[in-house]
């Protein structure tokens, strides 16, 4: 036989080993789900790069294909005949001996003794949390290798365990000293020694120890659990940076499949050499004993990760609210549709689950979302406080002027605060007073609608303060309310702007807005358009209508061309919209704003038996709002037989919100005053 043909054969059994066992582990793997089925160009790649390992492998895998057999003679008693020659003869008297199974020589006290001390620092830093530096030592491990960091003490153990080694040369460890000891590069020999030396020794810890298995392992967990990545830390939950390290470049290169397939055929390999040693020494059951548990433990507790230990968090995917299990916030292993649509979901509940809201599991992740976007269905009639109750509906005042001891008054009577939602947080376990506070808020802002009317986020009108019991307890009950706007009820009015809501009236620049017991704003410039709210506010409602109840008091004589009134404008551009402003004869113009120029669309006729604004208080009701037949339709009313009506039909402005409005003429320090200012959806 040729000397490639007996190469050949050698590395059969090698060959033989490494390419089935890569094969095997990547069709259970796409077969149970684990990894999906890479493409056919990637399956033959893997393939032969399990071939290649088996060839590499040759020498070992004979090694231990030998043990294996010397274990089987030995335990049947007799050796095999030789292909040649006449069988040896038996003397009949004599009993069949068995031959001496080679028994591993006991490693040595100093051996045992570091393994010993090892194998104690360990269980003190991972097992032990009393021990002061257990969390810096978890995190450190947990970071290297990931969830294997908790077995760490047991491993050193198997270093008890002698296992046989072919001849090799030492590694050359004076080599990479080279450059520091002669002061000099290395040679291009040299560097060849090294990688041969090195390669020699690699291929015997991996391919044949458990160092292998070990390594196998931490590859399977990176890959089996998502890939995470280094920078959230979800590696730590997988095969920490070491399994990082070895499996990614892999997967790249094979696809998670074929990764896991190459991977599961090391650690095959490396049993089935480590197994026939232990045959040798101790019998073929306690070898076959010794590959089952080195092939199944590994591969069933990196199988289980694919679907076990992860953390799970609502989110928003694609306009629907999911439950993603990962093994961090940013990480995505699964997911899990939660048929909640985001569409109709307060902007504040949205951005918390834009960041991520912890949950058990999918069925809780259901729960919790429908409760979230639905409060109404854990709603309960009473919040108790510290010594006070309220319930859904009620207004209430306090009792001094910083105290949070409140106190039920009539609406229709002077009052603070109106109660707007009561019900249940859905958490069954505690997610942090974060996540609690965040919910909170979420929540009224979800009822918000439900109450006033006007879903929240479309009206100027803010929440307060969500009431929360202290501490924490299972499905907390909180409480919602609104500041109060004046002496009536709030709820069903479909308010979103009155003169006493509690946000920031920031007019543009030249203009200012003060708000003692009515609102006054002065232009204090000329030849200025004043706007309130400003443009800090930038709320817009597509396909929204407003109408507006107002009156203004006397602005003087000394305001010259100055108009006043209200508009219906973008909040994203105040110079986009219409506006309602009454001259000094008293007449209602409307004028519809594009890029801040104004065209007039319509006029009412001069009062009667009504004075101008500028010697008499106005009262003025506009109405803007959508067409049946397309376009926005304008309306405004006053005393003295005033109106004027318009349809804007030419690039209708759609996105609209309710202001106050000052247009200056020619003098500077104009001021408006607004006594009543009242802003409904329609």
């Amino acid at each position: 036989m040729s000397e490639v043909g007996a190469r050949a054969r050698a590395a059969l059994p090698a060959v033989a080993l490494l390419t089935l066992a890569t094969a095997a582990v990547l069709g259970l793997s796409t077969l149970i789900g684990t990894a999906p089925a890479p493409p056919a160009w990637r399956i033959v790649l893997t393939l032969v790069a399990g071939l290649l390992l088996g060839v590499a492998a040759t020498d070992q895998v004979r090694a231990a294909l030998t043990d294996w057999q010397g274990a089987a003679t030995a335990e049947a008693g007799s050796h095999r005949r030789g292909r040649r020659g006449p069988a040896p003869v038996q003397d009949p008297d004599q009993p069949l001996e068995k031959p001496a199974r080679p028994r591993p020589k006991r490693p040595s006290w100093p051996r045992i003794g570091i393994i010993a001390a090892v194998v104690a620092v360990l269980v003190a830093l991972l097992w032990v949390p009393q021990v002061p530096v257990h969390g810096v030592a978890t995190t450190v491990f947990t970071f290297g290798f990931g969830y294997a960091a908790y077995v760490l003490p047991v491993l050193p153990l198997l270093l008890l365990w002698p296992l046989p080694r072919l001849p090799r040369a030492t590694w050359p460890w004076q080599l990479p000293l080279v450059p520091i000891v002669d002061r000099r590069l290395w040679t291009g020999a040299e560097l060849r020694d090294l990688a041969v030396a090195t390669g020699h020794y690699l291929r015997e810890r991996v391919l044949t120890r458990t160092t292998g298995i070990a390594l196998a392992t931490l590859g399977l967990l990176h890959l089996v659990r998502g890939n995470p990545s280094l920078l959230d830390g979800g590696t730590s939950r997988a095969g920490g940076l070491a399994g990082w390290l070895l499996a990614e470049p892999l997967r790249l290169v094979l696809s998670t499949g074929g990764a896991i397939g190459l991977l599961g055929g090391v650690l095959v390999g490396a049993a089935a050499v480590i197994a026939a040693s232990v045959g040798r020494a101790w019998g073929t059951v306690a070898g076959y004993s010794v590959l089952a548990v080195a092939v199944v433990v590994p591969l069933v507790g990196a199988g289980a990760g694919h679907w076990l230990g992860f953390e799970y968090y609502l989110r928003t995917e694609q306009g629907k609210v999911v439950v993603v299990a990962g093994l961090s916030p940013s990480h995505r292993q699964a997911v899990h549709d939660t048929a909640v649509p985001v569409d109709g979901l307060a902007p504040s509940l949205v951005a918390l689950l834009d960041k991520g809201l912890q949950v058990t599991g999918n069925d809780d992740g259901d729960r919790i979302a429908r409760a979230l976007a639905d409060p109404s269905k854990a709603a309960t009639e009473l919040f108790v406080g510290d010594q006070f109750e309220l319930k859904a509906g009620e207004c209430f005042d306090w009792i001094g002027g910083s105290s949070q001891l409140r106190y039920v008054t009539p609406c229709n009577a002077a009052h603070i605060g109106e109660v707007t939602y009561v019900g249940h947080l859905p958490f069954l376990e505690d997610p942090g007073r974060e996540a609690v506070d965040a919910a909170a808020k979420a929540v009224c802002e979800q009822s918000y609608g439900a109450y006033l009317g006007v879903p929240f986020g479309q009206s100027f009108l803010p929440l307060d303060k969500p009431m929360l019991p202290p501490g924490w307890t299972q499905r907390p009950v909180i409480a919602c309310s609104v500041t109060s706007v004046g002496p009536w009820t709030l709820k069903g009015t479909k308010t979103v702007a009155a003169l006493q809501q509690k946000v920031p009236w920031g007019a543009a620049g030249g203009c200012k807005v003060e708000v003692p017991d009515a609102l006054r704003i002065t232009a204090e410039q000329p030849n200025i358009r004043c706007v309130a709210p400003g443009p800090e506010q930038r709320l817009a409602v597509q396909g929204a209508g407003f109408t507006m109840d107002l009156e203004f008091a006397a602005i003087g004589k000394a305001a010259g061309g100055a108009k006043i009134g209200a508009a219906c404008l973008d909040g994203a551009d105040l110079g986009n919209g219409y506006t309602f402003e009454v001259g000094p004869e008293g007449i209602i113009e409307i004028f519809k704003l594009t890029g801040g120029q104004p065209a007039r669309l319509a006029a009412s006729a001069k009062p009667k038996n009504a004075g101008p604004p500028t010697t008499a208080s106005t009262p003025l009701q506009v109405t803007c709002k959508p067409a049946a037949d397309g376009g926005i339709e304008l309306t405004a009313f006053s005393t003295g037989n005033r109106k004027a009506t318009a349809v804007d039909k030419t690039n209708p402005v759609t996105r609209l919100s309710p202001r106050l409005m000052l247009a200056n003429a020619g003098a500077g320090g104009v001021v408006m005053t607004a006594m009543i200012f009242s802003a409904t959806r329609v």
